[in-house]
């Protein structure tokens, strides 16, 4: 971290009170935030064995322990950042009625283990989901989120032998032969209309001088394996507009936190991971940081923005 992003981090701090996240612990907190929203990600629930360290039934105890503890703190919406579940259609109903207790809208995205599922059934995701499409953008309290598919390029969403599956089947080999660590078929990527639709949504907010957080599956920095296919576009779209104040993602269970141009990237952890050891989050947006109030997993801290 750079020193300026340290002495800014670590003046937020300073000046914030203490809250108690579900674990009893104080946690700090500031004055009255532009937003507060609740997160979880990657809950992958399958009625399956464990295999590693996923934990496919835990999923379902720790969601409704998520539940109850956002339900709780007055919320508007609470994200979920994709890979609702990790196969098996009938397993969205199983999830879909464990949020009916939040008692506020979830906005979903979706992961590639969303679409390990027939072929004829992939279709009606978006829709069970309440999505308005699969990529699309929304405001509450003068934040605006733009909610990326970066499944729009992938050997997994389409049906076989389409356009769009051997497009992207082309892509995945050319990215192969020229040794991309990221060349993974559970990667995938934004097409270049939705890149199109990223850069209109963000030139628009700049003129509004309206704070923004991209959302997606999966992750653009640090550079790794599990990284988007062509997170270097969107990146460099995020980039170029002064009003994106932060990127969050989840894919990689293990959770990552980097910054770039005063912007942070973070890779939110997943419920899924380690038995009995759930990851749930409530996120506060001020002018100058973002608190995450951690429970589990996912640790409390304050992140330094740029202002609008």
């Amino acid at each position: 971290m750079k020193r300026r992003e340290f002495i800014q981090l670590s003046a937020a701090a300073a000046s914030i009170s203490t809250f108690s996240n579900a674990r009893g612990e104080d946690v700090a907190l500031g004055e009255k935030p532009l937003l507060i929203f609740g997160m979880i990600t990657d809950v992958q629930y399958a009625d399956a064995d464990p295999k590693g360290e996923r934990h496919y039934r835990e999923s379902i105890p720790k969601l409704k322990t998520a539940v109850e503890w956002l339900s709780k703190q007055n919320l508007p919406f609470t994200l979920h950042l994709g890979d609702f579940i990790d196969h098996d259609f009938p397993c969205f109903a199983s999830v879909l009625a464990l949020l009916e207790p939040l008692g506020h809208p979830v906005k979903h995205l979706l992961g590639n283990h969303d679409y390990s599922i027939p072929e004829e059934q992939k279709s009606r995701v978006v829709s069970l989901l309440g999505m308005p499409h699969d990529y699309y953008g929304f405001e509450q309290s003068g934040v605006r989120f733009l909610m990326l598919d970066t499944n729009d390029r992938s050997v997994y969403k389409y049906p076989q032998g389409s356009e769009q599956d051997i497009e992207s089947e082309a892509l995945l080999e050319k990215m192969k032969a020229a040794n991309a660590d990221n060349a993974q078929p559970h990667n995938g990527g934004v097409s270049e209309a939705q890149l199109a639709w990223l850069e209109r949504e963000l030139a628009a907010a700049d003129a509004e001088k309206k704070p923004v957080i991209v959302c997606g599956h999966h992750p653009l920095l640090p550079a790794d394996a599990m990284r988007a296919w062509n997170s270097e576009a969107i990146v460099a779209a995020i980039d170029r507009h002064p009003c994106v104040i932060a990127w969050f993602n989840g894919h990689n269970h293990a959770g990552a936190e980097t910054v770039r141009n005063g912007i942070p990237y973070i890779t939110f952890k997943s419920i899924l991971q380690e038995p009995g050891v759930n990851a749930y989050s409530v996120i506060r947006v001020f002018k100058d940081r973002i608190e995450i109030v951690g429970n589990g997993r996912e640790q409390s801290r304050v992140l330094a923005v740029r202002g609008v």
